[in-house]
């Protein structure tokens, strides 16, 4: 109950950090997407359960601030988490190069995904190519500067609460 209480606690002060902190560090209106990057960092290190899990609850706090809809962000977030701890569980997890490269093969895909929710759900929001350019691709490397420290602290939580509890799974 502590390892979801606090992995709560950090998507929590994550989200007041995206809403408040980040909008001023935005370079042409692209934040980095540190959400995200703690979903599938804490899905590699805990599994595909508490990924989504995890991935659900952050994709939720979303929807309710961005989102005319309530359900799209928390369904994407919390099969990224998901998928991503089936993808990435044999990677070697105290790897610097395994945070950057998660950012770089996830978010693309997830933001891929999301156009074309939002194709289906919305109609037409513009030019796939264009949403590529302008939105994906910066964002995607922005985000990928942020992957090594976030996954850092992700990891040393993990690591801290794993001595706390054992090493036991709930899941």
């Amino acid at each position: 109950m502590l390892r979801f209480c606090i992995i709560g606690l950090i998507i929590y002060l994550n989200f007041i950090l995206q809403t408040t902190l980040f909008n001023y560090i935005g370079i042409l209106g692209i934040t980095p997407g540190t959400a995200l990057l703690i979903v599938v960092s804490y899905a590699v290190l805990r599994g595909d359960v508490e990924g989504a899990i995890a991935g659900f609850f952050a994709g939720l706090l979303t929807d309710v601030m961005y989102m005319d809809f309530i359900g799209m962000h928390a369904l994407l977030f919390g099969l990224t988490g998901f998928l991503s701890a089936k993808i990435f569980k044999d990677f070697f997890k105290d790897s610097f190069l395994l945070p950057v490269l998660l950012i770089l093969i996830v978010m693309p895909a997830y933001e891929i995904v999301f156009y074309l929710a939002n194709l289906i759900f919305v109609g037409n929001i513009g030019s796939f190519w264009n949403y590529l350019l302008i939105f994906i691709l910066p964002g995607t490397i922005y985000t990928a500067l942020f992957a090594i420290p976030v996954y850092r602290i992700i990891f040393a939580v993990n690591k801290r609460l794993t001595r706390s509890d054992g090493g036991r799974r709930r899941f």
